[in-house]
């Protein structure tokens, strides 16, 4: 599990990081930010993040010398250096201090997460591992249900845990829930994210997180396996959860549009009423319900991360009028959504 530092005076910048890391990069345990470089300087002192973002311009300490800084602290540290300026002596001060990549402010979300990607790849874990034949093999064992091949190459990669992490418990635990959350993504992407799988993720990270022996730890990945290839046999067997998995992603990529119950129905052949009663009885919730939080979940995301109209994000979100989504997004949120996007996401509950 990673930690992450955001070194900005801009909350929101900050804000919008955090928020796209929680939300996207399971692998992020926490992501810790300051206002100024000493503040941020005196976290990576304590919380030892493998990755920083840093603003060029901060008050006291800016980006260029904290990142000399942070280097000092951790010469495997891997920095990002932000800035609102296209200046080529910025650029070249914070590539010399240490610096991998540098953004131009404002950063579209999706390279803030390419550049978060590139980072993860240089950091010495058993992430580097994700494209080797070996997790991949894994992984596709698990998929297949086969128990045997399955724990015979988790007996493999767990030597390898074991000699990288030399007998320090808290490596061969970070690495350990890397690989355990790598074979969960490998899972939720060929299967459309079963819910269950996020209780699965939640209970490994306790468990992991109060093991106290390698033996410990090595239980929790053992019950991993055998949790997830049940739950497989499971899923393989209820032709319902594929039929509703392929629902889910079909509204999921359709979601700007005006799709109604009977285009869904449609898409995955079968009546509407009998896709209504699948729906609420696979899922917990009506249709009606699960496509309206969906649309407030991503215009949440888009009103922090983007700088678009809340009419252009109404339409984004499949709602033609905009008058109509601000009404939903008050009655469901409590304030507008211009209010939700200068209160930063915070909403009191």
């Amino acid at each position: 599990m990673l930690n992450v530092l955001v070194a900005d005076d801009d909350i929101l910048e900050c804000q919008v990081i955090r928020l796209l890391l929680e939300k996207e990069r399971p692998m992020v345990k926490e992501v810790y930010y300051a206002r100024s470089g000493n503040a941020a300087l005196e976290i990576a002192k304590t919380k030892k993040p493998q990755i920083a973002f840093v603003d060029v311009q901060m008050p006291g300490m800016n980006g260029v010398e904290l990142t000399a800084k942070l280097k000092q602290i951790d010469p495997q540290m891997e920095i990002t250096m932000i800035s609102a300026y296209d200046d080529s002596d910025y650029i070249l001060n914070a590539m010399k201090t240490g610096a991998s990549y540098y953004l131009l402010k404002p950063a579209r979300p999706q390279e803030i997460l390419a550049v978060f990607d590139k980072l993860l790849k240089s950091i010495p874990s058993i992430v580097d591992l994700r494209n080797r034949d070996c997790i991949k093999e894994f992984a596709e064992k698990v998929l297949l249900g086969d128990r045997e091949a399955a724990f015979h190459l988790l007996e493999n990669i767990w030597q390898q845990l074991e000699q990288a992490a030399a007998g320090d418990i808290e490596i061969l635990r970070s690495r350990s829930q890397e690989l355990a959350i790598t074979l969960l993504h490998f899972i939720t992407d060929r299967h459309h994210s079963p819910d269950v799988l996020l209780m699965f993720r939640n209970n490994l990270i306790r468990g992991m997180s109060s093991a106290q022996s390698p033996a410990d730890i090595k239980a929790q990945l053992n019950e991993m396996v055998e949790n997830s290839i049940r739950l497989l046999d499971q899923y393989a067997a209820d032709a319902g959860h594929e039929l509703i998995s392929r629902a889910q992603k079909f509204i999921q990529d359709n979601l700007h549009k005006n799709i109604s119950i009977e285009d869904v129905a449609k898409h995955i052949h079968l009546s509407i009423f009998y896709f209504s009663r699948l729906f609420k009885e696979k899922t917990g919730v009506t249709y009606t319900e699960y496509l309206i939080e969906l649309r407030l979940e991503k215009s949440k995301m888009l009103l922090l991360t983007t700088n678009d109209t809340v009419a252009s994000i109404a339409k984004r979100v499949g709602y033609a009028e905009t008058n109509s989504f601000s009404r939903l997004f008050k009655s469901r949120v409590g304030i507008s959504p211009s209010q939700y996007r200068l209160n930063r996401g915070q909403v009191d509950c």
